[in-house]
């Protein structure tokens, strides 16, 4: 048994040095790259939490998605202040031409506003115009206590791997208890490399370096769970790649 975890143990370590843009991952933890899929809520994972520490601002990049923000809505600025980084009516100003691509979040001390409750958390709003028409994008907000790990969400295109990763696993379980130890990301490592196989993940896609991300982000000891939630990957996407690590299969004639 001692020498089954010695074996297993080396061939982990071997399979994440396999890995050759892990220094270049880390030196991206600061930017949290989210697919637009997701942003909009029109994918099975969570909607994005931000979390406004003191001290600290949290940008929202359009820029990679190519789209111009019309409108904003924070349901409660109690706790925290907007900006952009062209000019929105919306935020009592007067614009000739109304638009923006950055948005800024900043943790300001609690107002008393008699007319709003008293919460932490609030809904971000955005609605947004690009070539393919107009999106609306959802964040929920809410106030952290630590320092953040990211200071940039960069909203970036959906990718056809990403439609065809989320049509796949649409209808499979969730298990939000996976354990974030060594043997689930044996797995995971292992199921990424059979869809990269299988051509179901490019390595230059967006989404394969958000898993990259992952990954490190669960090895330095982030549960599985919330750092799927911080690098924009649901959980169905992490099972089925522990499903393919395995070896299992979803029917006859199925490729993954």
């Amino acid at each position: 048994m001692k020498r089954f975890v010695c074996i297993f143990s080396i061939s982990t370590m071997l399979s994440f040095a396999s890995y050759s843009s892990v220094i270049a991952g880390e030196a991206r933890r600061n930017i949290w790259r989210i697919s637009q899929e997701i942003a909009t809520g029109n994918s099975s994972a969570e909607i994005p939490l931000i979390e406004l520490s003191p001290g600290y601002g949290v940008n929202i990049s359009f820029i990679n998605s190519g789209e111009i923000v019309e409108k904003v809505w924070l349901d409660n600025p109690i706790f925290a202040s907007l900006d952009v980084d062209g000019c929105l009516s919306g935020l009592g100003r007067e614009c000739n031409s109304p638009g923006a691509t950055v948005l800024h979040l900043r943790r300001i001390k609690p107002l008393n506003v008699p007319q709003l409750p008293k919460t932490n958390s609030s809904l971000l709003t955005v609605v947004a115009r690009g070539k393919s028409g107009r999106r609306v994008y959802v964040f929920r907000v809410t106030m952290g206590s630590v320092k953040p790990k990211y200071h940039t969400i960069e909203v970036t295109p959906t990718t056809n791997t990403e439609s065809k990763i989320a049509n796949l696993t649409r209808n499979i379980n969730i298990t939000r208890n996976i354990n974030g130890n060594i043997t689930s990301l044996f797995f995971i490592n292992r199921g990424l490399k059979i869809a990269q196989k299988q051509r179901l993940i490019l390595p230059t896609s967006s989404l394969y370096q958000r898993i990259e991300q992952f990954l490190i982000s669960v090895k330095t000891g982030d549960a599985i769970d919330d750092s799927a939630r911080k690098n924009g990957i649901s959980l169905q996407l992490v099972n089925r790649l522990i499903e393919l690590g395995r070896g299992k299969r979803k029917g006859a004639g199925s490729r993954v």
